[in-house]
């Protein structure tokens, strides 16, 4: 099975209970397609950077879930048929999605120290390309050719 975050938009005239029931309907179809629902993200609405089917702003919902490519072939299938989508996108994830939920109940790890070093390498580089233009200047000036003034 592959994991899947799928983004999609709802018109923003459609009241909550109607968008609510939308999004469970797409759930339930992730369900019933041999998916499994990893995690609902509802970012609620949102103004459009332009508009979107004479739309300016949409309700915002990011499904991630586990399921085969007939999952989400399915689910974009609804969303062609259904006129209150008015935008979606699948991507396919090469790991299972982590969340800030999740991350918060970890411990926190000690931060390792490769950052200092890479900061310690910048300035030897730095260094280095200061140099270059010295030796430019140490050279001794050209004497002029015969025949020209200077």
């Amino acid at each position: 099975m592959r994991y899947y975050e799928t983004a999609f938009l709802i018109a923003p005239d459609l009241s909550e209970e109607d968008t609510e029931q939308l999004i469970s309907k797409m759930g339930e179809i992730v369900k019933k397609n041999k998916g499994r629902m990893i995690h609902v993200d509802k970012w609620g609405k949102r103004k459009l950077a332009y508009p979107i089917k004479k739309h300016d702003s949409a309700f915002y919902v990011f499904f991630n879930y586990e399921g085969i490519p007939e999952t989400y072939a399915e689910l974009e299938r609804q969303f062609k048929q259904k006129e209150t989508i008015i935008r979606y996108l699948t991507l396919r994830k090469e790991e299972e999605p982590t969340f800030e939920e999740e991350i918060k109940k970890k411990p926190k790890e000690k931060k390792t120290e490769k950052p200092a070093k890479k900061e310690e390498k910048k300035p030897a580089q730095k260094e280095e390309n200061k140099s270059v233009p010295k030796e430019k200047k140490e050279k001794e000036p050209k004497e002029p050719e015969k025949g020209e003034k200077s």
